[in-house]
């Protein structure tokens, strides 16, 4: 199987990811070797105070496919940014277009978006229905890790039902960002709430682009096709711009007191 990566920070030189070229072939070679074959760029980006304009992100990508090639190495890069929710993407989102150079692989169909990790903006919802509005579906990236949707499950629920994708981080499953966060990873992936598992890769180890080990938690969390799904087959269609497929029923089935009663239970 090869994985399709939609979250890292490998492009050097952006945001607090890889520091240099020689760490960005680094954290290549170790995705290469944990079976990603395919991985967006998408370092952080703040409307309010931007530091750098996507486009050149986007001409990174291409530099960065050009290193890739001459040092053989088997990955490719697609662009993108992980843009903060706050009033300024509410405001692009009112321009025609405005979005686009924002969305994964600059297609205008899905966004990855990321909240301040204590807490939730009271504008989130309204956001999120304003980028709708545009055609454009956010992924919420790592919301297992937030602590104000760790604490507040039932806000997690509502934003799945309004259309909001969620991206739990490969570390999470690790357990690398503590119990409360690979508790409620596994918990979103198994009430069938979150689709999609990525690396949110910044650097070759610890924080890195490996998603051998989350390819075994997903298949003792989902079974044997769990990890092709959410990481090959989702984000591929992600891409597609389609909607990620469910990998069972679960979601549909149970009842909404039997998913309150998962969220009661340690896994």
């Amino acid at each position: 199987m090869t994985w399709i990566d939609l979250h890292s920070h490998i492009l050097p030189g952006f945001d607090d990811g890889a520091s240099s070229d020689e760490e960005f072939l680094q954290i290549a070679r170790v995705a290469v070797h944990g079976g990603t074959s395919l991985m967006a760029a998408t370092p952080h980006y703040d409307t309010e105070s931007p530091s750098f304009d996507p486009g050149e992100a986007a001409a990174a990508v291409v530099r960065g496919n050009e290193l890739l090639r001459a040092e053989g190495i088997s990955l490719t890069l697609l662009p993108g940014v992980e843009v903060r929710v706050n009033a300024g993407l509410f405001d692009l989102a009112n321009a025609p277009g405005g979005l686009d150079a924002l969305s994964l692989a600059a297609k205008g169909k899905y966004m990855l978006v990321d909240l301040p990790m204590m807490d939730m903006p009271v504008a989130t919802g309204d956001i999120f229905f304003r980028i709708q509005l545009d055609g454009v579906t956010p992924i919420l990236a790592h919301p297992e890790r937030n602590r104000y949707l760790v604490e507040h499950p039932l806000s997690i629920r509502d934003m799945v039902e309004h259309g909001v994708e969620l991206q739990v981080d490969s570390g999470s499953l690790e357990g690398i960002f503590g119990k409360a966060a690979r508790r409620t990873a596994r918990l979103l992936l198994k009430e069938g709430s979150a689709r999609l598992v990525a690396s949110d890769a910044h650097e070759p180890e610890r924080r890195g682009p490996d998603l051998s080990g989350a390819a075994r938690a997903l298949k003792g969390l989902l079974g044997k096709d769990g990890p092709r799904i959410i990481m090959e087959i989702n984000p591929g269609r992600v891409l597609d711009g389609q909607k990620p497929l469910d990998v069972t029923d679960r979601s549909r089935q149970e009842s909404g007191a039997a998913r309150k009663r998962l969220w009661r239970r340690s896994p």
